[in-house]
């Protein structure tokens, strides 16, 4: 019988990371780590699937200086790998494996034209999630020409064997006027068996910059189908 190579060990293991359930990545780790047994190898070929989990799954991390939490997405991540918390024009580094930021320093750029549009969303966005979301975490944040919000709420309760994760990112594109959305819905339910639920909604409309708000009617209609 051929013996499966470490390297394969580890590309399969990654497959097995990207798909980790809400709250249970590190469950998952812990699980290949030891069945690859060889850390050196483990880590060094899982760190760009680590990213790629963290930034499609917006997680968030309190950076030192800052006390409130910003959301880990390919949005905020500026082209020197570090992201940008846009509320305070500051941006900092991401270790993937510790879960951790560090170096805040200010942003190398200047304030965008449409930071006034950016600032307006996001008090909006920020009461609409303390409403709706109890343990939600916002950032909207200027990408070109573009004005991105990124959504992330998590309920963890392991103590009654399930996990779920509600997040979505909402894009508007200031020259066109399209504004683009996907939300997703990932729950695990592990007692006496082994359920997942996962569902998604992609949503497209054309607005003026007069009619730009948060999306609330376009959130309200994914919520009702889980209400």
């Amino acid at each position: 019988m051929e013996t499966v190579s470490v390297k394969d060990k580890v590309d399969i293991a990654s497959t097995f990371l990207l798909a980790s359930p809400p709250g249970e990545l590190n469950d998952v780790f812990n699980d290949i780590r030891t069945i690859i047994n060889d850390d050196e190898a483990l880590q060094k070929g899982i760190v760009s699937t680590l990213e790629q989990y963290n930034t499609e799954q917006h997680t968030t991390v309190t950076p030192p200086g800052l006390d409130y939490p910003v959301i880990i997405s390919k949005h905020n991540q500026t082209q020197d790998g570090r992201f940008l918390d846009p509320r305070s024009n500051q941006t900092f580094s991401y270790h993937h494996m510790h879960l951790t930021a560090e170096d805040l320093q200010p942003a190398d750029t200047e304030e965008s034209a449409l930071e006034p549009l950016r600032k307006a969303l996001d008090e909006q966005a920020q009461a609409y999630v303390k409403d709706h979301f109890p343990e939600g975490v916002l950032t909207v944040v200027v990408e070109n020409d573009q004005v991105a919000l990124t959504l992330v709420d998590n309920k963890y309760n392991p103590n009654n064997f399930w996990n779920g994760r509600w997040l979505a990112s909402w894009v508007y594109h200031t020259q066109s006027g399209e504004l683009k959305g996907h939300t997703h819905v990932h729950v695990h339910y592990y007692e006496d068996g082994n359920v997942q639920l996962k569902a998604s909604k992609d949503t497209e409309a054309s607005l003026s910059k007069e009619d730009v708000s948060v999306p609330t009617e376009r959130e309200r209609d994914v919520l009702i189908p889980f209400s």
